[in-house]
């Protein structure tokens, strides 16, 4: 893959850019037609989002997967893509590392993510979230949302979220006059974005339409790690 050098200044000053048609058809569909086997061989490590006590809830059948990567031999494959190492490098200026492989369903009526910040769960610097869309994304099956310039704030405040629209319970506060901004994708596209860029989703509004997507996050070889200021973090919103 090659970025040209407009994709790569807007990834510096928005915090995101998508490379639009970087996976054919076919192997969309073989990967989509994985992961829905995997899912479909019962839980897994790290499994999150389901709520056994709401029984309706879709998430119960179709959790998010992380870290396939330590124990699914193709998703090992797949997350070694060299396009997308070779976008993470253009967008650094270092070799890409992977950090974290998941796998989020997102089913129809399921929940959406609240909006924050990848480096209030990751600790590392440099962090780029490589999100590959297995099935065309929009608002109404709950799309990526970003909101653009926010990769240049610093960590945000944390705080709860609204678990009856987010299967996680922490989100960012968002600064005053923040302004989110929906990215359509087709299947296929690849959407970089940085780890301090704020974004999320809303629910999956339809009642036939997955939005499925493979996430990827790199580090870089000098890549180092960081102490998060209090209250920026997701853990320290249990904190006692």
């Amino acid at each position: 893959m090659q970025l040209t050098p407009q994709q790569i200044a807007q990834y510096r000053e928005q915090g995101y850019v998508t490379a639009k048609g970087v996976y054919t058809a076919q192997e969309v569909a073989k990967l989509r037609e994985h992961f829905m086997a995997v899912r479909a061989t019962g839980s897994k490590p790290g499994d999150y989002g389901a709520e056994p006590d709401k029984p309706n809830d879709p998430l119960n059948k179709f959790p998010r997967m992380i870290n396939m990567h330590d124990w699914d031999e193709e998703t090992k494959t797949a997350a070694g893509d060299a396009r997308l190492l070779a976008g993470v490098a253009q967008l650094t200026n270092d070799v890409a590392v992977l950090n974290q492989t998941m796998l989020y369903f997102k089913p129809p009526l399921a929940r959406g993510q609240a909006l924050h910040q990848d480096q209030q769960y990751i600790t590392i610097d440099p962090l780029v979230g490589v999100w590959v869309a297995l099935d065309d994304s929009d608002s109404a099956n709950g799309q990526m949302v970003v909101v653009p310039g926010s990769n240049k704030l610093g960590l945000l405040p944390v705080e709860a979220a609204d678990l009856s629209t987010s299967f996680t319970g922490g989100q960012s506060r968002l600064p005053s006059g923040a302004k989110i901004v929906g990215v359509d994708m087709k299947a296929g596209d690849v959407l970089f974005f940085d780890g301090k860029t704020i974004h999320g989703s809303y629910p999956n509004t339809t009642t036939d339409r997955f939005r499925r997507s493979f996430i990827c996050h790199y580090i870089t070889k000098g890549a180092k790690k960081f102490e998060p200021a209090k209250g920026t973090h997701m853990s320290h919103l249990h904190a006692k």
